[in-house]
């Protein structure tokens, strides 16, 4: 028992921990956007699938002394893919989902698998012996041991390690683990168990059983992918953000399996439906709270939900000789919801609408668990006036939820949905924007006043001063189009040239926005991530660089690191100068932008503008990067190399989020 125990919770610690791990290499060959999380977790939740059915089918149709060749053989082998580190050649193309999953496939697929089977696999060992009634506590175990992964990362690992050194950590880990599962597997070739008495006497369960069971799992996964989306849309897509509602999504299972009794219906569904109304007002972009009770709100909701969902799985549990074929209905539910998220609902809904269905589609699910208990006052859906009660409470509820989905849409006029996110194109009072999230991403007036730049790029911003303090013809590129604000400063001889990671915000942009086409100066846009293009061109001798990418709220971590800056800085002009866009919600980027001048040996200046309504203007911060101070002396006025809070730079090694949260 001790020896399968210690596997089983060093395997869930490997799996977890490779999670956030192997998403940081990925992240910034997709521009950061936070959809690379969504991916991978529809890619775990599959490699999940694959891992329990692995281990139902050696259960099922091998003898016990094959099963430890097959599955120590197969551990054995995953060396092979030792170290966990995607390959330098990999070069993102124009199907980003197929091409994440391929990727992650080919660094981590057969390890992972592996991982994910050792514990349906090492508990169903254990059922055929008097450890039977005990096994469930293992699956408890196990998700104790992913979520002190999920701990660990972002707090004992992420601060002090870079990725590289990680990978090669987690790798020797592995190796561990490879030698504590060959002396299982040895256990079980030399003493091999009998199938125990229950495999041969139990029913089968119901048809409704395993629908639920799928149900429940899915409802579960449905959930943490929608929270995540919107925690990592509005504020970053960072590990600590991954990880957080993961520990969550984790930590109910090993509550609910722990066989402690805790769960009572009569307190823990009302809670639930709480915990439906603190995300919804958690979600409502008029509510301001500070970020990390808005966090906090998020985490705890879905904790509750998740909590109430595995709960009801658990007390729909089989005998333990037919664990393995109930936690291959858990992980295909999980499966199943990862792939409605990540897959269908982009190509189905043209906002980020699975957050509000999802709440319905758990009420269901639970009810359902309620209709088929025998133990339950609700059993067979009795007596029929509380089920009209709960049809009517259920229709009300959906009827808010779609009320909401209807509101986004009221001033919308058009919205467009990729794999980069929603941008939508909204008029409101005399204005078109448009939105990214909960972002304006851009404004521009719709009367006579239509030429003025608006927003964070107004006369009287940092940016605005810039643009306008530069002599002579200008070259000036621009990392993020938005709806190319920045080219109403363009004039005869000029030449703007904008980099935009998503081609709908160039279309949106060109359709439904005139900035580009009145411009006075020669435009050119260029598709795909603004750093990347920039790796792989000659120098542009730019007079002024613009960095103002954002992906909703989020920071494209990548385009801040040293090495990004050391390519910004081969595009510059001599006595050129590089603009930040600083302004940010969440997240004092102005550390992090300091710390990589300070790096390079450049000075900076911050500049704040300010809000005025009659012009269209919004509060900014950006902060401006000349390679000597002679270049920023015609500038806006502003002290020169202000003081910030001392932090390391960023590199594509090494960068911290958690660390500059507001």
């Amino acid at each position: 028992m001790i020896a399968h125990a210690a596997t089983i919770l060093l395997a869930a610690f490997l799996l977890f921990l490779v999670q956030p791990l192997i998403g940081r290499y990925i992240l910034p060959l997709y521009g950061g956007t936070p959809a690379v999380w969504t991916v991978a977790l529809l890619f775990f939740q599959s490699a999940l699938l694959i891992g329990y059915g692995y281990a139902y089918a050696l259960m099922r149709f091998a003898r016990p002394r094959v099963q430890a060749v097959v599955h120590g053989l197969l551990v054995a082998g995953a060396l092979a893919f030792l170290p966990v580190i995607p390959a330098a050649d990999f070069q993102p193309g124009d199907a980003p989902t197929l091409e994440i999953l391929w990727l992650l496939s080919r660094t981590i697929g057969l390890p992972f698998v592996l991982l994910a089977a050792t514990s349906p696999l090492l508990q169903a060992w254990l059922a055929g012996e008097t450890f039977a009634p005990r096994v469930f506590r293992l699956y408890a175990l196990s998700n104790i041991g992913s979520l002190l992964a999920l701990v660990a990362y972002p707090f004992a690992l992420e601060p002090w390690f870079g990725r590289d050194a990680q990978a090669w950590a987690w790798s020797a880990a592995y190796a561990a683990f490879a030698l504590c599962t060959l002396a299982v597997a040895g256990r079980r070739w030399f003493k091999p168990a009998t199938a125990p008495v229950a495999e041969r006497t139990a029913d089968a369960p119901s048809i409704a059983r395993r629908v639920l069971w799928v149900a429940l799992a899915g409802c579960g996964v449905w959930m943490l992918m929608a929270v995540t989306n919107r925690m990592s849309i509005n504020i970053a897509p960072t590990p600590f953000l991954w990880v957080l509602p993961l520990g969550m999504y984790l930590l109910s299972f090993i509550v609910a399996f722990s066989g402690a009794g805790w769960y009572r219906r009569k307190w823990a569904i009302p809670v639930m439906l709480g915990a439906f109304v603190a995300l919804s007002l958690s979600a409502t972009a008029s509510l301001e709270v500070p970020i990390m009770l808005h966090v906090a709100m998020f985490a705890l909701a879905l904790l509750i939900i998740c909590l109430v969902l595995h709960a009801e799985l658990y007390r729909l549990r089989p005998e333990p000789a037919r664990l393995t074929g109930y936690y291959l209905s858990v992980a295909f539910g999980g499966a199943l919801g990862g792939v409605l998220v990540g897959v269908v609902a982009p190509h189905v809904f043209p906002m980020y609408w699975e957050f509000e269905l999802g709440q319905i589609l758990c009420l269901v699910a639970v009810l359902a668990a309620l209709a088929i208990d025998p133990a339950n006052r609700l059993y067979r859906f009795r007596p029929w006036y509380a089920w009209v009660a709960i049809a009517f409470g259920l229709l009300f509820w959906t009827d808010a939820q779609v009320h909401t989905l209807t509101h986004q849409l009221e001033l919308t006029v058009e919205s467009r949905r990729s794999f980069f996110g929603v941008s939508r194109v909204v008029e409101d009072e005399g204005m078109c924007e448009l939105v990214h999230g909960t972002t304006n991403h851009g404004a521009q007036f719709l009367d006579d006043r239509r030429t003025l730049p608006t927003t964070y790029f107004g006369p009287d911003s940092g940016i605005g001063k810039t643009l306008l303090g530069l002599p002579g013809r200008r070259r000036v590129g621009v990392v993020g189009l938005g709806i190319g604000t920045l080219a109403a400063y363009g004039r005869e001889g000029d030449s703007f040239r904008f980099y935009e990671l998503d081609p709908d915000v160039h279309e949106l942009a060109t359709s439904d926005f005139s900035y580009l086409s009145d411009s006075g100066a020669d435009v050119s846009v260029a598709i795909g991530d603004g750093r990347l293009l920039l790796a792989h061109e000659d120098s542009q001798r730019f007079n002024l660089l613009v960095l103002d990418a954002f992906a909703s709220d989020a920071v494209p971590v990548h385009l801040l690191t040293l090495e990004a800056f050391e390519i910004y800085a081969r595009h510059v002009a001599p006595g050129g100068v590089i603009a930040v866009n600083v302004t940010n919600h969440h997240l004092d980027l102005r550390p992090i932008v300091a710390a990589a001048a300070r790096e390079h040996g450049w000075h900076w200046k911050y500049i704040e503008g300010r809000d005025d309504e009659p012009t269209g203007q919004m509060y900014s911060e950006w902060m401006l990067i000349a390679t000597d101070q002679t270049a920023l002396a015609h500038l806006p006025p502003g002290e020169l190399d202000p003081e910030t809070r001392e932090l390391p730079p960023w590199t594509d090694d090494f960068s911290n989020l958690f660390r500059i949260l507001r």
